[in-house]
């Protein structure tokens, strides 16, 4: 998931948000695996953060030089990838390329990180000249999320923090584009919220022409529910509530959902109706996000509810969970 711990404390820290008392809320003591492993030697620290750069530019420069302006590189034919045209009904492909430089868009707070100021700066001048959104791409709304939105919100705050975290990123020619692209993405995924009478966004929109006719509506609650953190930060950024509160409308409605008697969630629903359509719970895969971007949210926004949602769906993942139980 692209908009991880590093996204949310670079927005944590440009929002000013986060307390005390968000981040000792799992703290204890170390045990006597993580004091013995728990840290690297500085010779081997920097021995790794170089290992690191080698394999990232490894694959950005494979990517440049071999796929870019598509969105990733195909390593078996060494040429670039785009969205299946010849197959829409690929999913696995189509629900994430969306013809928008993915790869490029995902490198760019890994440029900053590296410390590489002038690629980093050159990475954002070719986001702006090449990618846009008006295609007529059906892409699914919690890839794009993660990856592309977080991506460019995060570039962004990254550019425009006073405090320049990892040195001065921002070129003089910046204005605002990157963010100007998120406010516009955004706005393209909302018509999977506003098709949906019970709060769940669908979970594919066209990226051009919105929700598609006849379009599925079986979405997992991880899907559905990860979106507050992405969209909170957008809203504030933009001074406009819609996206964060369509965002939080959903995690309600799903919360509202859970199972009366365990307080557990199913793993995948119908948007349309509100109806569980995979009752296994669980913390893998379709669920998970859901689950840690109300603890992201409340740590970022400093709103209760979800600290409390996060709490009570903790515990009763400790009661219920481990014994097997489903909804």
């Amino acid at each position: 998931m692209y908009f991880h711990t590093f996204h949310l404390f670079i927005t944590v820290a440009y929002l000013g948000t986060l307390t005390e008392e968000a981040l000792n809320i799992f703290k204890k003591p170390l045990d006597s695996l993580e004091l013995k492993y728990g840290f690297f030697p500085e010779q081997l620290r920097i021995q790794m953060l170089e290992e690191a750069k080698k394999m990232f530019y490894f694959g950005y420069d494979s990517y440049m030089e071999h796929a870019f302006p598509l969105d990733e590189l195909n390593p078996i034919k060494c040429s670039g990838r785009g969205p299946d045209y010849n197959n829409p009904s690929n999913i696995n492909i189509n629900d994430i390329l969306g013809d928008y430089c993915l790869t490029l868009v995902d490198s760019l707070t890994t440029l900053a990180v590296i410390g590489n100021v002038s690629e980093f700066q050159h990475a954002v001048a070719q986001v702006i000249q090449h990618v846009n959104f008006d295609k007529d791409n059906i892409v699914q709304v919690f890839e794009v999320n993660i990856r592309v939105l977080g991506a460019l919100i995060s570039t962004h705050l990254l550019m425009t923090d006073p405090e320049q975290p990892f040195g001065n990123l921002t070129p003089p020619w910046y204005d605002g584009e990157l963010l100007h692209l998120a406010h516009d993405l955004a706005s393209r995924l909302l018509p999977a919220f506003e098709g949906s009478s019970t709060g769940i966004p669908y979970p594919r929109v066209n990226l051009r022409q919105g929700l598609p006719p006849y379009s599925a509506s079986e979405t997992c609650t991880a899907g559905a529910g990860s979106l507050v953190v992405e969209f909170g930060v957008l809203s504030r950024l933009l001074g406009d509530p819609v996206y964060e509160g369509y965002a939080r409308r959903a995690n309600k409605a799903l919360w509202n959902l859970r199972d009366n008697t365990t307080g557990l969630l199913g793993n995948t629903i119908d948007a349309s109706s509100g109806k569980w359509l995979g009752r296994l719970s669980g913390l893998g895969a379709g669920l998970d996000s859901f689950y840690e971007y109300l603890l992201k949210s409340y740590i970022l926004f400093g709103e209760h509810e979800d600290y409390e949602m996060f709490s009570e769906a903790y515990s009763k993942i400790k009661q219920y969970m481990r014994k097997g139980y489903a909804i």
